[in-house]
């Protein structure tokens, strides 16, 4: 779905199932420190207001969000400039590790898309507008089993990069998440 359609959803609601993925779907966050530029970047953009966080995992090649878009914000603004800035952020951690081939791979995957506009993520992005208690629910279980389904990981509440153990665990996760929907006034 364009940015040329994605008014039309938001008009129905302000909470959101959001996809993206890496280009070529290359596995950039096998690597921790990208994979916290990621978790700084969603902590920015909260604390900013621009979202609520209700759940997420950051997956070797792409992420998943649960987000509720604050007024005043749009689902593609909110996304628009997490993928940017991660993006720059991202390709310049590369640049100052010396990762060559993973920025010559993330180049060559690029140059596939519609538009060079990234460099990390692929042009589009997918969201879906939750309007009921058991499509978030079904979505949150989704998410967290994520890693799991794809044999990263027997147990999800250890997966470092996910809210599953905010629901599921005893502890906190890295990310603040609204957990009782209060953001919902469930």
């Amino acid at each position: 779905m364009g940015k040329r359609d994605r008014n039309i959803y938001e008009a129905f609601g302000n909470l959101f199932f959001v996809t993206s993925t890496v280009v070529g779907f290359l596995e950039v966050f096998r690597h921790e420190a990208l994979c916290d530029i990621m978790i700084d970047n969603l902590k920015f953009y909260q604390d900013r207001g621009d979202f609520i966080i209700l759940a997420y995992v950051i997956m070797p090649n792409h992420f998943h969000l649960i987000i509720k878009v604050n007024e005043g914000h749009t689902i593609s603004s909110c996304i628009g400039n997490l993928k940017r800035i991660t993006s720059r952020q991202i390709t310049e951690k590369l640049q100052i590790s010396g990762n060559d081939k993973l920025l010559t791979d993330l180049d060559k995957e690029a140059g596939k898309e519609p538009t060079n506009d990234s460099k990390i993520w692929k042009n589009r992005f997918d969201s879906f507008v939750l309007s009921n208690e058991d499509t978030l629910r079904q979505k949150i279980d989704y998410i967290h089993g994520n890693p799991a389904r794809k044999g990263l990981i027997g147990d999800v509440t250890r997966w470092k990069y996910s809210s599953a153990s905010d629901y599921y665990g005893t502890g906190l996760g890295i990310l603040a998440v609204d957990k009782e929907w209060k953001c919902l006034r469930y």
